[in-house]
């Protein structure tokens, strides 16, 4: 109300002023200068600016009144996932109000920013929806990604040793693979080309993109996310740089206790934790081709969990950001959003997986690197020879 009152103040004032220059206009012995008329057109302008028209109390008025199917339709999330963002998220959320201005309640604050990666709405129409401003929006962004990120170990986290039991049981009923209790992959983000070294970020596909690369579970909930090397960047090279390959190395068993390990596909290096499917160059056996059909069929998972990452937040398929630095950060925060659905339960999975499909870009390109893998090869080896007497 208060801000209200001294726009019309000044909108008042303005018109005050134009009057008054005018009538000294008007009655001056000589002709007005080009400098005053300016100033006249320029005040009369101001004073009829009207007020942008924003949706008053869409929350309190709209959004309360939605059934739970309605509020998923809108924000693609379920209400039961926000409440538990709200328990997550509110106290972080409410220690950066303290601005000594008034504030935006920690509700508009995410409904508001879960609105714009949830959709492709530009921050105009987004703030004119939550009646608030655009720097007011930006500034909401900012603070809900960084607090995304701020609990983002907690939620996206390698599986608990009791979990991992029922991880394989699930992984192997998909093809008869056993020991598999994480899928890895890579996909590309499309932004727009950055201002400085734009060339590093091309991909294949001649696009500007950065690379996101995760591991899910059996149930699309992902276990490590590392995103942010341009899209030009070999997955193998990534993956050697990325912290979950430094972890692994550091103790293997920590996470493969019981000489479990993640399935991978063409684009990675073979190890003793890490399968990826024979390369196919027109002389692979009959249980070698059996053997990379079941380990596609394993793998989907990886790839059904970027289609509903991208499907449910559709910001994600064109990073329209001026500021490369928050980009990373963006798509952890939509990973993070992601598995709290996930753990929240969702009717709606297999639409979002649909409407993503498209959008998923890991056709990477085939490792080509010569390197020491004999225990990687001797394992993929005995698990072929495996799954293939079974097959008989």
């Amino acid at each position: 109300m208060t801000e209200n009152l001294n726009k019309n103040i000044i909108i008042a004032t303005a018109i005050v002023m134009g009057t008054q220059l005018l009538k000294n206009c008007e009655y001056s012995d000589t002709s007005s200068s080009d400098s005053e008329i300016e100033e006249l057109l320029l005040l009369k302008k101001f004073a009829k600016r009207k007020k942008i028209q924003r949706i008053e109390r869409y929350i309190e008025k709209v959004v309360s009144n939605y059934t739970n199917r309605q509020f998923q339709s809108h924000f693609r999330i379920t209400r039961t996932a926000f409440e538990v963002l709200l328990t997550i998220l509110g106290p972080n959320l409410e220690n950066n109000l303290d601005t000594g201005r008034p504030t935006t309640s920690v509700e508009k604050q995410l409904l508001s920013v879960i609105w714009l990666l949830a959709t492709p709405d530009s921050y105009r129409s987004v703030g004119e929806r939550f009646d608030i401003s655009k720097s007011t929006l930006f500034a909401c962004f900012e603070r809900v990604i960084s607090a995304l990120n701020s609990v983002s170990s907690q939620v996206i986290c390698w599986p608990m040793q009791e979990e991992l039991e029922t991880i394989k049981e699930k992984f192997k009923a998909m093809a008869g693979i056993d020991g598999v209790v994480a899928a890895i992959d890579g996909t590309y983000v499309p932004i727009k080309a950055p201002l400085k070294n734009p060339d590093v970020y091309i991909t294949r596909k001649c696009q500007y993109a950065i690379t996101l690369q995760a591991m899910c579970d059996c149930d699309m909930k992902f276990v490590d996310c590392f995103v942010g090397y341009p899209g030009s960047v070999h997955d193998a090279r990534i993956f050697r740089n990325s912290d979950i390959y430094h972890l692994i190395c550091e103790n293997v068993k920590k996470y493969f206790p019981r000489n479990e390990f993640i399935l991978a596909d063409k684009a990675y290096p073979v190890s003793n934790w890490c399968i990826p499917p024979y390369i196919d160059r027109g002389n692979l056996t009959r249980a070698q081709r059996h053997f990379n059909e079941s380990v596609s069929k394993t793998r989907q998972t990886i790839e059904r969990a970027f289609a509903l990452l991208f499907g449910r937040f559709r910001r994600l398929k064109y990073l329209d950001m001026n500021r490369i630095d928050m980009i990373p950060a963006t798509v952890i925060a939509c990973c993070v959003l992601h598995n709290i659905c996930i753990d929240s339960g969702d009717d709606f999975l297999n639409k979002y997986i649909n409407e993503g499909m498209n959008d998923v870009q890991n056709e990477r390109e085939e490792i080509t690197e010569i390197e020491d893998r004999e225990i990687g090869n001797s394992r993929r080896d005995a698990l072929c020879r495996e799954l293939y007497r079974n097959l008989e």
